[in-house]
């Protein structure tokens, strides 16, 4: 399943893609990839035996040696994004809600990003903005229950099933979607995820938003933040 609403360990997802027609897509990988000349790997982080070696922008939007992307033309196609996400399951119509992009990554060498989840949000977006074709790299998505980690016979079960299933992925650890360029997903803020990056020719990129519900009385988007 490449596209479309569905649950993920009971979480749920939405995937999409977004037309790249529709906003300044070369301006924002132009000047993410001018940035990533300069330093192919940046603001290196760890909380774990990890590590994060990949160049992204978290933490780092006053540093004057790189340039911010402007967001602004992806600001209505995120919010259309959102609203049909929540529509699929059932959350009151009069949602008020805000979303904040915090971070953009690169990269195109060998690299990992540690395995973390979002804070501080109730949800949580991934937009593929470039994405080399039939290259292994996309997010990898680990299952919140435990049972999985004690579990010593259910290779015996992952043999015998469709892996590609969603529908099965309660007796998977992780799972991987067919990502491809131009893919956004939404999902829960707390569901841990990471990614192994391979070599690739060019240079795979991606922009993370935050998506906070602040109260069900009306709709207001003004406090979107780029």
């Amino acid at each position: 399943m490449s596209n479309g609403f569905h649950f993920l360990w009971g979480l749920p997802i939405l995937i999409t893609k977004i037309n790249p027609q529709d906003f300044d897509k070369k301006q924002i990988l132009d000047t993410i990839e001018k940035n990533y000349e300069k330093s192919n790997i940046r603001n290196q982080w760890s909380s774990s035996y990890y590590n994060t070696n990949i160049h992204h922008s978290l933490c780092d939007d006053n540093n004057p040696e790189y340039q911010k992307p402007n967001y602004q033309s992806l600001k209505k196609l995120y919010k259309d994004f959102i609203l049909n996400y929540f529509s699929n399951f059932n959350l009151q119509k009069n949602l008020n809600f805000n979303f904040e992009i915090v971070n953009y990554t690169c990269s195109r060498h060998e690299s990992v990003m540690e395995p973390h989840l979002h804070l501080g949000c109730e949800f949580s977006m991934i937009h593929y903005l470039q994405f080399e074709k039939n290259k292994n790299t996309s997010t990898v998505f680990m299952c919140p229950y435990n049972f999985n980690d004690f579990w010593e016979n259910k290779k015996k079960i992952q043999s015998k099933i469709d892996k590609f299933n969603i529908n099965q992925s309660w007796v998977f650890s992780e799972w991987k979607y067919q990502i491809e360029e131009d893919d956004c997903i939404i999902f829960p803020a707390p569901l841990k995820h990471f990614v192994r990056n391979q070599k690739t020719k060019i240079n795979r990129i991606t922009v993370a938003s935050n998506i906070s519900v602040l109260s069900w009385k009306f709709i207001n988007i003004s406090k979107e933040k780029f």
